[in-house]
């Protein structure tokens, strides 16, 4: 499955190296594993909330060890997510959903909001 458009969307800037390809190779993982369970979704747009739910509560489960493993799994879905347009109750239903509490760390990954979706 191809989602150049997606990571296109994504703004890195202020992670190093490693970390950026460290949450590439993550998103790539989550797609393959997505695709390989429900050959028709071909493209990042067809990808449906069941389908991160099965990732989540299935795939993930199996496959991961370690909390925080999961945890950063987690969080590449949630950028999937965002940076394919759906809707925010999305995270809520995949417990995903950042604190709007006052404190923690901010996020340094951004999701640019443009219109040229496919360009």
């Amino acid at each position: 499955m191809r989602f150049d458009h997606i990571l296109r969307r994504l703004d890195f800037s202020a992670l190093s190296e490693t970390e950026r390809k460290r949450y590439i190779n993550r998103m790539i993982r989550i797609v393959s594993v997505i695709e390989a369970q429900f050959p028709h979704v071909t493209r990042p747009e067809q990808i449906k909330l069941k389908h991160c739910q099965f990732f989540r509560n299935v795939w993930l489960p199996a496959h991961s060890a370690s909390d925080a493993t999961k945890k950063e799994y987690l969080r590449a879905l949630g950028l999937i997510i965002r940076a394919a347009g759906r809707p925010e109750t999305w995270m809520g239903a995949l417990g995903v959903k950042t604190s709007t509490e006052q404190g923690g760390r901010p996020t340094k990954i951004g999701v640019k909001q443009s219109k040229k979706f496919y360009r």
